[in-house]
């Protein structure tokens, strides 16, 4: 595609990244490529609620939009409407798919609209890409972002920011419950992307059963399985702590090691370097896109060797890093 014409030195982006968190962690990536390029680049970035609080933390995002494409109303959207108009957007990327975010960037005023082509669907962009498969997400923002700069590019792991307000905040907690920063190990047992609630919580009690004997487990989840994990893992040295996104970063950012099904909080224990142990529970493609960052720092075991065997060797590996 032709290059971009940029306002000023830098341009004015809009990234629309208003889906699973895990997406967004790798749309940081990407956006890293825009601001070496760029230094003096203006970016807003469009997420859900959910990850607004985390990106907030980034230095290289000047502005946040929350977006939740189920749920916020039309009144919401002519909102997002106006305000996108009086900050007249040079370019919009569209990391997250579909004709509604394409539809608001247009009449939002962005001049050049930038994605995906979408099969057998009209879209409202002037610049359409075509996707790669069977590569791991980090590659696919690449092939894309070199699209967009018309220009080849790399694109690297992601990187995490402390939130201030949410890291005074855990200190807090993990004072209160008696942690020690660097001596718990962070569990996330569930996940929609891993199989949920469906097989795992009942394997990882046992696990948990044994850990918790010698190190105090710090259990995380969403807000909709907190009632089942609560549930499932309960006992002495057994920690439930819930808070935003960026509480749940800071949490993993203090803990000595990490294990759970493949999830958002396990991109963040990579990011954040931790020594963990995933459960992967999806096919061979999908491991292949979102396999593990930093893969010298994990042991992946797939679902069917957890339910078979256990994990008491990946466990050994995981206490002696």
């Amino acid at each position: 595609m032709k290059r971009i014409k940029l306002s000023g030195t830098g341009g004015r982006w809009l990234i629309i990244s208003n889906g699973i968190l895990g997406h967004s962690l790798m749309v940081l990536a990407a956006i890293k490529v825009i601001k070496d390029l760029y230094p003096d680049s203006y970016i807003t970035m469009v997420v859900d609620d959910g990850s607004a609080e985390l990106v907030r933390a980034s230095p290289m995002i000047d502005k946040v939009c929350v977006f939740n494409r189920k749920t916020d109303s039309l009144l919401r959207q002519w909102e997002l409407i106006k305000e996108w108009r009086r900050d007249k957007y040079d370019a919009s990327i569209h990391f997250r798919s579909g004709v509604r975010n394409e539809l608001l960037a247009f009449l939002g005023g962005a001049k050049a609209r930038i994605g995906n082509k979408l099969k057998g669907s009209f879209q409202f962009l002037n610049h359409v890409g075509t996707d790669i498969k069977g590569v791991h997400v980090l590659e696919m923002r690449s092939h894309f972002m070199s699209f967009v700069l018309d220009q080849k590019v790399e694109v690297d792991p992601p990187v995490l920011h402390h939130d201030p307000q949410a890291e005074a905040e855990v200190e807090q907690v993990l004072s209160q419950n008696g942690l020690e920063p660097g001596k718990y190990i962070v569990l996330h047992p569930a996940g929609k992307t891993s199989g949920g609630l469906g097989w795992s919580l009942e394997h990882w009690a046992a696990e948990v059963a044994k850990i918790a004997k010698v190190l105090p487990i710090v259990v995380v989840c969403a807000p909709f399985e907190r009632e089942a994990v609560k549930k499932a893992f309960k006992g002495d040295n057994i920690f439930h702590l819930g808070g935003s996104v960026a509480f749940l970063s800071e949490v993993i950012s203090q803990a000595g090691w990490f294990m759970g099904n493949d999830s958002s909080p396990a991109h963040m224990a990579a990011i954040w370097g931790k020594p963990r142990v995933i459960v992967y529970s999806n096919g061979p493609e999908e491991f292949v896109k979102w396999s593990p960052l930093h893969p010298e720092e994990c042991r992946v075991v797939l679902k069917e060797e957890f339910v078979e065997k256990g994990l008491a060797e990946p466990l050994e590996w995981l206490f002696m890093q």
